[in-house]
């Protein structure tokens, strides 16, 4: 059942070390196998990939999806405005530990499904997000999850709002393209394994480009 951990942050971000969220991902799997991907956090490369952008340094308010054991949380916050907000939504209970570790009053941790989204901001009066970052691997779950959480983001995300979702695969496309249109890629080699970031930007009106066609290095 999807619950809500309400955190009270009153002091500034306390950072993890990468060897205390490894640990912390090995625990997560270790409880629950099935919904943890793999045993390895987040690099560091990829984290600061993902947050030093522009698009999260003018962000008011970031959805972040997936964050398992926190990397990419931090690496977000590290990078957001003071007065900015951000919502992380993890289905997997066991990193519920990891993502309380984080000690800022920007952030507040929904351990719930990400198909709920549209209720999850409508709960936390949050407003439509300027950025939504995901991790959730799209390629393991079932197409109709798949296609719920991917229109639940496309409601929740201003216009000009950002997408971006890091992929071992390409599945994700099949389920953005019709809604934002192609995608733009990035190559994060530097991670275990090797990602793919796929990026959108929210348009009004019809997305451009042919809904069948490939989108930029983002053939399987």
């Amino acid at each position: 059942m999807n619950h809500v951990i309400e955190l009270n942050r009153s002091e500034p971000i306390n950072r993890t070390a990468f060897a205390r969220r490894a640990w912390f991902v090995v625990k997560a799997w270790l409880q629950d196998p099935l919904n943890v991907a793999t045993i390895c956090p987040s690099s560091p490369f990829l984290t600061e990939h993902l947050a030093n952008r522009d698009c999260v340094q003018q962000a008011e308010r970031i959805i972040e999806l997936g964050p398992g054991a926190g990397g990419t949380t931090q690496a977000l916050l590290s990078n957001m405005r003071h007065d900015a907000e951000m919502l992380a939504v993890e289905v997997t209970e066991a990193f519920a530990e990891a993502l309380d570790a984080i000690n800022d009053p920007r952030l507040k941790v929904a351990i719930a499904d990400a198909s709920d989204l549209v209720d999850l901001v409508t709960d936390h009066n949050l407003g439509q997000a300027d950025v939504v970052i995901s991790g959730i691997p799209f390629s393991s779950i079932p197409e109709p999850v798949a296609r719920k959480i991917t229109q639940s983001i496309y409601e929740v995300l201003r216009p000009g709002g950002v997408f971006i979702a890091y992929q071992l695969r390409s599945d994700v496309t099949d389920y953005a393209r019709p809604l934002f249109g192609p995608a733009k890629t990035e190559s994060i080699p530097i991670n275990l394994p090797p990602l793919t970031a796929f990026v959108w930007t929210k348009v009004c009106g019809p997305p451009q480009g042919d809904d069948h066609g490939s989108d930029n290095n983002g053939s399987r």
